[in-house]
């Protein structure tokens, strides 16, 4: 599994927070399914590019592309 890091405006993840607890789960369990349903349709075809981020120390980064 991979992590990644979100920045939300504060009212969003006020309502993430409060939403994940009254369903009983997690607010990864949100997202999760949120981006499931958000990229369902979306699919990588031949010779799209994957950007991967390579973080080289802690505030800087920089992006890679490779071929898919």
């Amino acid at each position: 599994m991979a992590k990644t890091t979100v920045e939300l405006p504060e009212a969003l993840h006020r309502k993430l927070r409060v939403k994940a607890a009254l369903d009983n789960c997690s607010m990864n369990d949100i997202l999760v399914a949120a981006l499931k349903d958000y990229l369902n349709s979306f699919r990588f075809e031949p010779g799209m590019l994957e950007v991967e981020t390579i973080a080289t120390d802690a505030t800087a980064a920089r992006a890679a592309t490779k071929e898919v």
